[in-house]
């Protein structure tokens, strides 16, 4: 199927139509854009599409927190699901999803897994729960039924287990977090098994494995030299309800165009150019349960300039730089936490790690590296020093831990995703205020 069609989803038809539709449809059911809109006298129906859009105001991550229900533009009797955020970089988000809005997820991942190369007949194994609330374990499992494939729903199961199901069911591709699968191909030389070519596809998702180039980083050459199989990144968002996932050329990560309308801004709110790195702001056309006009992300990213060489011409966004809000400020470096983790994964011996900013007395941040590992000895300490000094300009504070304990602190309160940024500094800075 190509990119307008497949499985009873409405062909893409004029993307500024959808946009209008999509706006005018939450100023009439949403009650929170209903509220803003009327307040700040915006009249939807007056509103002309992509033009108009910088004209509206930002929907930030806080609005939703403090009116999470507000946005509920479907009745109540039309949910079918509920999903949330995991909560790690606050108070989780819920999404109510409609019948319509699960059918629009699962296209969205049908044609994910299409642009990878799979098709019907194909074995995918998901190393991803379906449990907690979780959209993407959701969403994989339906856009295969939607695709043709079958779904070998693993789960959050011992490396072992999931050893035992690829060496017995050989599936075309597997669906994982990077730092997981890394992990698992460890335990698999501990136990005498090869892993290499047992799978031929991995989709890799809730890590980023590019670098702003679309090379693979660090994480991402650890997946392939210890599995020997072509990696595709992902960038999905539970807010948007939307993954924007690569094709085989690998030069970043598609959206779908009848789903989302992409946009990216600089701190001030002005929109940003090709090119040019600043915050994803998101506006979904086709959701019902709770739409969203303008979301800003706080992932920082940039569009793509000139269409993929796969033939495709939607719009593109590049790899995530990292979170607006965990942006370290270190002595006059700028940096994000991945920048510090991809050193880190270079350094022979790191198991797992945790990151800690904290407020410094000069204004700027203090950060602590929590490294797990089995190495004690000098060479290691040393190494781990350089390394990080050479992405921050000054040495961190490093403490090196056996890694159940560092893992412990990974999963501490039973969240749902590892917590390998901490952000404990004094003031956060401002997400963005919207009137």
């Amino acid at each position: 199927m190509s990119e307008e069609s497949g499985g009873g989803v409405s062909p893409p038809g004029d993307h500024n139509e959808l946009l209008r539709a999509a706006v005018r449809y939450a100023a009439a059911a949403s009650p929170f854009y209903r509220e803003r809109f009327a307040r700040l006298g915006i009249d939807a129906a007056a509103f002309r599409g992509v033009e108009d859009l910088p004209g509206l105001p930002l929907t930030t991550r806080g609005d939703i927190e403090r009116s999470n229900w507000d946005f509920l533009a479907a009745g109540r009797r039309a949910v079918r699901e509920i999903v949330s955020t995991t909560g790690t970089t606050g108070e989780p988000l819920f999404f109510a999803m409609t019948a319509a809005d699960i059918e629009r997820l699962a296209e969205n991942e049908r044609r994910s897994f299409e642009r990878m190369g799979l098709g019907e007949g194909d074995v995918v194994h998901l190393a991803v729960t379906m449990d907690s609330l979780f959209i993407a374990g959701l969403a994989y499992h339906s856009g295969l039924a939607r695709l043709g494939a079958a779904a070998v729903r693993c789960g959050p199961k011992s490396p072992l287990r999931h050893l035992e199901l690829l060496r017995s069911l050989r599936p075309a591709a597997v669906v994982a977090v990077p730092s997981f699968l890394v992990h698992m191909a460890s335990e698999a030389r501990r136990l005498g098994i090869a892993v290499e070519g047992l799978v031929p596809k991995a989709l890799l998702i809730g890590e980023t494995v590019r670098n702003e180039d679309f090379g693979s980083n660090r994480l991402g050459v650890l997946v392939e030299e210890a599995w020997g199989c072509e990696t595709f990144s992902t960038y999905g968002i539970t807010e948007a309800q939307t993954a924007f996932t690569e094709c085989a050329e690998h030069r970043g990560f598609h959206a779908h165009p009848d789903f989302v309308h992409v946009e990216v801004v600089d701190d001030e709110g002005r929109v940003l150019g090709p090119g040019e790195p600043g915050e994803l702001v998101l506006t979904t056309l086709g959701v019902e349960g709770m739409p969203l006009v303008r979301y800003r992300t706080g992932d920082m990213s940039f569009i793509v300039e000139g269409h993929c060489p796969c033939g495709n011409r939607a719009l593109r966004i590049g790899p995530v730089i990292g979170r607006r809000g965990q942006k370290l400020k270190v002595k006059g470096t700028t940096v994000y936490p991945p920048a510090l983790e991809n050193a880190l994964l270079r350094v022979s011996g790191v198991v797992n790690f945790q990151i800690e900013a904290r407020s410094a007395a000069d204004g700027s941040d203090r950060v602590l590296v929590r490294v797990g590992s089995e190495r004690k000895d000098y060479a290691f300490a040393d190494e781990l020093r350089s390394t990080l000094r050479a992405v921050l300009r000054v040495t961190p504070d490093i403490v090196i831990m056996s890694p159940p304990e560092v893992e412990a602190l990974l999963c501490l309160d039973g969240r749902r995703k590892k917590a390998t940024f901490v952000d404990k500094r004094e003031k956060k800075r401002p997400e963005g205020g919207t009137p």
